[in-house]
């Protein structure tokens, strides 16, 4: 065997030594409202459990009013406990744990905004309250669309919109949530392929045609006719959610930070050279804590291809929440309650768009595709097939050049001997 089939052996094995020592978590399928013996027509609490050697990360998500995705990690023998009628009801602590969990992260989309982006920056920013709507998450109703369960690998439910202001919504307007907990190392099938690990989820939201009746009942009373385009009234509408992220670490002046970095490889994201984090304090020290990880682009077609793409804005700002208010319909009110005010927590608004890339109505069209786990947020590096080539762009002109050099050296060295013996 040659000196590079060789090296490429050596440099293959290793990399799946390396795989293979990697740590992983038994995922469980999802159960759809457990425990509940009422109507529960919507997906009020999905729970997956990710048993570990040493714990269990429970991924929880809740699509009714305010959709809310957390985990909690816990030792391996605590287990869910759902007070439905406090949940219902919509008391505080109405989920609960044999054990206190020792770590909670999460986030919540309390409400949607419509804002009419005048000077066209793609922002929410600034935007004056004249030309923004604010639609209530609660005014939706959810159903399940699909669930799936890859051994103990992954599993994943498809939420998507059935109702808004409880009449049915048009076959082709919808919001559509994937949500993925993952038990191994790897990447994600969709674009934009974030790398997923045992300790993380991905969420992937696509609004979709999302024209919206939001006239006032007394309007429609009167028998105008719904402004579906422009939207509301809107000639350049753009769509923007409030944000709220929650976790149980304690705020002593630390807060949620935003980072952003380059990258020199768009191998599995074409044309995006960045990627984003989101991080709190625990995560920053390299210890459990909580992050979310994202490329910047959002896709405006369903093949999701970057000619056809756009940018989440996220507000910097990232004040702590002051008031239970944003976060009384979540399901992290349902398992903290009132100690949110006391933890690190965020209130951002995210925004979709670029200048001239024709606004929500130019394609009605967007996707935003999120990782959220616990630690220090995984690092990007090198696929296998991509240090392979660098290797053999690197290596075989090396070793050329050396092959040359003996050569010509050897042919020295034997004119120098000739010469030596002729005289």
């Amino acid at each position: 065997m040659s000196l590079l089939g060789k090296g490429f052996l050596v440099i293959s094995s290793c990399l799946v030594s390396l795989v293979a020592a990697s740590s992983s978590r038994n995922v469980s399928p999802p159960i759809i409202n457990p425990g509940c013996t009422t109507s529960c027509t919507e997906p009020w609490v999905v729970h997956i459990k990710a048993d570990g050697k040493n714990d269990t990360m429970h991924h929880i998500w809740g699509m009714h009013a305010a959709p809310t995705f957390l985990f909690a990690t816990t030792d391996l023998s605590s287990e869910l406990k759902v007070n439905w009628e406090k949940l219902e009801a919509g008391e505080e602590k109405s989920i609960q744990f044999d054990s206190p969990p020792s770590y909670v992260f999460g986030f919540a989309i309390p409400n949607l905004i419509l804002f009419n982006d005048v000077n066209d920056t793609g922002k929410l920013d600034g935007i004056p309250a004249a030309d923004r709507q604010v639609v209530s998450m609660s005014e939706f109703e959810w159903e399940v669309q699909e669930t799936f369960n890859d051994s103990t690998r992954e599993a994943a439910v498809i939420f998507k919109t059935s109702k808004f202001r409880g009449d049915p919504l048009p076959n082709d307007t919808h919001i559509s949530i994937q949500m993925a907990a993952y038990g191994v190392d790897g990447r994600s099938t969709v674009l934009p392929h974030l790398i997923r690990t045992p300790d993380s989820a991905q969420f992937d939201i696509v609004l979709d045609h999302l024209f919206l009746n939001l006239n006032s009942t007394e309007e429609i009373a009167l028998g105008k006719k719904p402004d579906y385009y422009p939207m509301s009234g809107f000639a350049k509408p753009r769509w923007a959610f409030d944000f709220l992220l929650f976790s149980t670490e304690k705020a002593d002046g630390k807060k949620i930070q935003i980072s952003k970095q380059k990258s020199l490889d768009d191998e599995n994201t074409p044309g995006v050279f960045h990627l984003d984090e989101i991080t709190t304090p625990l995560s920053r020290a390299g210890s459990q804590g909580g992050y979310l990880q994202w490329r910047p682009v959002s896709y405006l077609t369903s093949d999701r291809d970057i000619n056809f793409s756009t940018f989440p804005n996220i507000n910097e700002t990232f004040p702590l929440l002051d008031n239970i208010t944003l976060a009384k319909s979540s399901l992290a009110y349902a398992l903290l309650g009132e100690d949110l005010l006391t933890r690190v927590t965020a209130t951002t608004t995210v925004a979709f768009g670029q200048p001239k890339d024709n606004f929500y109505t130019g394609n009605n069209y967007t996707t935003w595709t999120v990782a959220m786990g616990q630690g220090s947020p995984p690092i990007e590096t090198f696929s296998t097939m991509v240090i392979i080539v660098i290797s053999l762009g690197v290596g075989i002109p090396v070793l050329m050049f050396l092959i040359g050099g003996i050569v010509i050296a050897s042919r020295r060295c034997r004119r120098s001997s000739d010469q030596l013996l002729l005289n």
